[in-house]
């Protein structure tokens, strides 16, 4: 014992001893290739939303509507009151002398039923003065009317029906009278009287001869009122039945421009061509006109311009010429014929002397001529119509559409200033706007942004129709796209789309915003904005790229279950597609990346036979090659990174290169590759690269090497494969090396930041070990109960689950230890060669819990058990003999233990020993102890321990040179505890040493 002591301190005089360090069996993995192999980013962006929505506003004067026909009944087509025929000298002194009111009506209806209706009217008339029989007077008005709308004499007629029929509605005299009335009311522009008319005859239950001509009636009059639906139904209804022939052709006119009136074109021409096929007829003049009007509305401008040409020749004098030439004019300009509109367009303006027609007619004229980009002929008509005398608002009109034609000659000078005219004086809001938008637009053009924005919320600040609302807001994303002001350019995107999610500008907006939410750093945004539009867009061309952008969005933020189920998407739905090659390819470097590489192979074999021109070909083969290197075909992996490398790809080919020579632990190889890759690779490749660097120093041994990278790699922004990995080789060092401070922070940081890596639990358990080892029970405890805590897999094997117990036994959590230890036990079979140190520390447990008789049957059952564990068991003994005060027993347990190959059982019992040595006042032989602990545990809390026991032991032999060596070598001592150092430090002031 004396020996070992003064072997020990010369140690601590010379130097420190060879540590017994426990062997890192932590090795770094190679650089993974597939990680670091970029997605293929297509060159796309943003495309222009276009000039918006807008169109050019409407015209202050618009060429107004087409009125409705003018009702013209022909009165003597209708159906006569039953009469019988005259008699044998109906015409008698009776009535022409004695004025007899019978005679006389008699006579009048004869002289009626022979068409001479002169005689027919005096005698008539004479029977309405003379006669006060209600029955005779009501035959006598009623024939008299008849007889005054065959003699033309319109006067008096709507009196005399009026009369007529009131008395007995009933009535023959009243149905047919009714019938005539109402034909009367309806010339005479009173629909709504007719209404009333026709309404009460067919109620009364009116003979079958008056029905299909009341209801004719009926439609008019709706006609009349402008309930143009009720029309179309009556009209609809009557021309299902057999009627006379003038009831079914003019039930065919006037349905025809009802339908007109309703959109409904195609029918409505095709009504009015039956009508117009008969020939002259009432109203023919005017069912060719509504004919060519509603051929074009209906998109037959050629069949209109026809109609129209043969109305006005056949009919040089219609009442409606104004009309015709305003359709022919506009029918003109659909066809294309420019000329002729125009002349057309003159001749009217000519024989309009209100202009309600003729101005209107030229502003379309010249709207037509701006929106083709007539520039020369819209110039020379717009200086022609400035030079009319016009109203302020057609005169803007007239300014803005030469502004809009210079702006289409590149004439941005003379745009602009027509454009600013119209701004300052719009007469008509529409204009203003339209005008205030152009500018904007022409500002961001010249890259004026700000004046632009402040041009459109100006704009948006007014009450703007919605259609020029929305194109204000999308111009408005587009300005702040340009000027890269991205919130404000999401706000006018994201406005537009909730107000305006329907508009045909829709889809375009919502690209442009998801490009907008991507630059403004919300890249989740843009892949949402992204998914939704291809989904709701799949026809669209741009689809595909939504898609693919969508694709690399999602695998930047790690979901690759997403980004694989876009690309499957994209490469489904457009097979043949511009990008499903590129999706293909991105689709297996993400199978690469998830570890799938070796199912890769036959795609990309197939992709790059496929396609050897592709500019993406070097991409392919690198993908190529990672795939056969999971395969385990180093070789053929090796040619296709050789093949990359002359495509381009040369830092990630290098990268490759290296990781082969890595896995065949050719170092020099592997580092000058590594070399090449980091020198000439983007920041992440660099980064594998200098990982792999790293990489090999450490496996090669070459720590101090390894510590210098590692330093560099942990103070760049975390990789989520690399960084894990040197920050646990850190801890492992950090714990082999002592360094208990760096190891918890290297390890808690792991923790932190990468609790999913696999390399995070390996190193806690290494660490925690490793700490257990050195005495740092507090560290070892913290990190094998958050091995257990939330890496159950890992901290469920055996070694762990003693190292934790033993940990808990250390730093005195004894019941816990105790539940453990013992359920560890009681699953253990006998065999198990695990079950003695279990057995030992749930002995130790019963010790510190001061159940000595338990523990010292667990340790007499380990040492009749296990003879190999049997100094430890030993160990025990002293120490429960020694708890009970029994020295004499417990000195030779200690000093057996002291031989035992156990390097910690023979530290403590050496540590031990010392205490109790100098608790008996025998001090030479406690120094011999606490040095020989010292000398084999080194840094360690006991080996600490015995150093500070020493030198107290030195001191009271009157040693104090040697005691001060002890106390500032324990000073040195890295990891010293502060009530330690305290204690060295006091006792060194007591021996009068600094």
């Amino acid at each position: 014992m004396r020996v070992l002591g003064s072997l020990a301190l010369l140690g601590l005089v010379l130097g420190p001893s060879a540590a017994q360090a426990a062997e890192v069996s932590f090795t770094l993995p190679p650089p993974d290739l597939a990680a670091v192999l970029p997605l293929v980013s297509p060159a796309l962006d943003k495309g222009p939303v276009g000039s918006g929505p807008m169109s050019l506003p409407p015209s202050p004067q618009p060429v107004p509507p087409l009125p409705p026909a003018r009702i013209v009944v022909d009165l003597t087509q209708l159906p006569l009151a039953p009469a019988p025929p005259p008699r044998f000298l109906a015409c008698n002194p009776l009535g022409t002398v004695f004025g007899v009111a019978s005679e006389l009506v008699e006579c009048g209806r004869a002289r009626f039923q022979r068409n001479e209706f002169e005689e027919a009217r005096e005698a008539l008339e004479n029977a309405v003065k003379k006669n006060t029989d209600r029955a005779l007077l009501r035959e006598a008005r009623y024939w008299l009317a008849e007889t005054l709308i065959r003699l033309k004499q319109t006067d008096g007629v709507e009196q005399a029906l009026h009369l007529a029929i009131q008395d007995e509605p009933r009535s023959d005299i009243g149905y047919y009278g009714g019938l005539t009335y109402g034909m009367v009311l309806l010339n005479a522009g009173q629909p709504a009287r007719a209404l009333e008319t026709f309404d009460n005859i067919l109620k009364a239950g009116a003979p079958p001869e008056v029905i299909p001509w009341a209801r004719h009636g009926r439609a008019l009059a709706l006609y009349g009122l402008g309930r143009f639906p009720d029309a179309r139904e009556a009209w609809t209804g009557l021309l299902a039945q057999s009627l006379p022939r003038s009831v079914a052709g003019e039930s065919q006119f006037w349905l025809g421009d009802t339908l007109g009136r309703l959109g409904d074109y195609k029918n409505a021409v095709a009504r009015l061509s039956t009508f117009t096929a008969r020939g002259p007829q009432l109203n023919i003049e005017s069912g060719l006109l509504r004919q060519a009007w509603w051929s074009r509305a209906g998109g037959q401008p050629l069949e209109a311009v026809q109609t129209y040409r043969g109305l006005l020749s056949a009919y040089p004098k219609l009442s409606e010429i104004l009309w015709a030439r305003a359709g022919l004019a506009l029918a003109l300009l659909d066809i294309g014929d420019y000329a002729a509109a125009l002349d057309e367009a003159r001749r009217l303006d000519q024989a309009d002397a209100k202009g309600a027609l003729g101005l209107p007619v030229l502003l379309a004229v010249d709207r037509w001529a701006t929106e083709k980009h007539r520039v020369e002929e819209g110039r020379t008509l717009s200086l022609e119509l400035l030079g009319k005398n016009l109203e302020p608002a057609a005169r803007a009109y007239v300014v803005l559409l030469g502004a809009e034609l210079e702006r289409e000659a590149k004439q941005p000078s003379e745009a602009r200033s027509g454009f600013e005219l119209v701004a300052s004086n719009p007469s008509t809001p529409a204009l203003g706007w339209y005008a205030g938008y152009r500018l904007a637009q022409m500002d961001i053009e010249g890259r004026e942004f700000a004046q632009a924005q402040a041009r459109l919320d100006a704009l948006l600040r007014q009450p703007l129709d919605p259609d020029v609302r929305a194109a204000v807001l999308a111009l408005g994303g587009e300005a702040g796209y340009a000027a890269r002001d991205w919130d404000q350019a999401a706000d006018r995107y994201g406005r537009f789309l909730a107000d305006y999610g329907s508009s045909p500008e829709a889809p375009s907006v919502q690209l442009a915003l998801g490009w907008t939410q991507f630059r403004r750093g919300r890249p989740e945004e843009a892949r949402k904005l992204w998914t939704q539009f291809a989904t709701s867009q799949a026809k669209d061309p741009r689809a595909p790229a939504a898609l693919l952008l969508a694709s690399e969005i999602a695998a930047r933020s790690g979901d690759t279950a997403g980004a694989q189920t876009l690309l499957d998407g994209l490469i489904q739905r457009y097979p043949e597609g511009e990008h499903a090659e590129v999706a293909r390819l991105n689709r297996a470097i993400l199978l690469l990346r998830a570890g799938k590489g070796a199912g890769t192979v036959g795609d990309l074999t197939t992709l790059v036979r496929r396609a050897p021109l592709s500019p993406y070909i070097g991409r392919m083969r690198l993908a190529r090659a990672a795939a056969l290197m999971a395969d385990g075909k180093p070789e053929e992996a090796t040619r296709e990174l050789t093949a990359a490398l002359a495509q381009g790809e040369s830092a990630v080919a290098h990268l490759g290169l290296g990781r082969i020579a890595f896995d065949r632990k050719q170092w020099d190889e592997a580092e000058r590759e590594f070399v090449e890759a980091r020198d000439g690779g983007t920041t992440p490749i660099a980064a594998a690269a200098e990982y792999g660097i790293a990489a090999v120093l450490w496996n090669q041994g070459k720590r101090a090497d390894f510590n210098r990278f590692a330093t560099a790699i942990l103070t760049q922004p975390a990789n989520a494969t690399t960084t894990p990995q040197v920050l646990g080789a850190t801890a492992v060092v950090a714990a082999d090396e002592q360094k208990w401070k760096e190891a918890r922070a290297a390890t808690q940081r792991l923790i932190k930041e990468f609790p999913a890596s696999d390399t995070t639990p390996a190193v806690l358990a290494q660490v925690g070990a490793a700490a257990g080892r050195g005495g740092e029970w507090t560290l070892a405890g913290d990190v094998l109960q958050t091995l257990a805590t939330r890496y159950p897999t890992h901290g469920a094997t055996r070694d762990v689950r003693l190292d934790y117990a033993e940990a808990l036994v250390r730093t005195g959590a004894v019941a816990e230890a105790r539940t453990r230890l013992q359920a560890f036990v009681d699953t253990s079979p006998a065999q198990d060669p695990a079950l003695p140190r279990a057995l030992l520390l749930l002995g130790r447990s019963y010790e510190t819990a001061g159940d000595q008789a338990q523990a010292l049957d667990l340790y007499a059952r380990v040492t009749r058990d296990y003879p190999a564990w049997e100094g430890a068991a030993t160990l025990g003994q002293a120490r429960v003999a020694m708890i009970d005060g029994k020295w004499a027993e417990a000195q030779p347990l200690f000093e057996r233990a002291l031989s035992a190959s156990d390097v910690q059982v023979a530290t403590e019992a050496a540590y031990r020993l010392g205490e109790g040595y100098r608790g008996a006042g025998r001090h030479q032989q406690a120094v011999d102890a606490y040095m020989t602990a010292a000398y084999v545990a080194p840094d360690t809390p006991l080996g600490r321990r015995a150093l500070l026991g020493a030198g107290q032991s030195f001191a009271a032999l009157k040693q104090p040179d040697f005691a001060v060596i002890v106390y500032k070598k324990l000073l040195a001592s890295s990891g010293i505890e502060a009530e330690l150092a305290e204690a060295a430090k006091k006792n060194l002031r007591a021996l009068g040493a600094n």
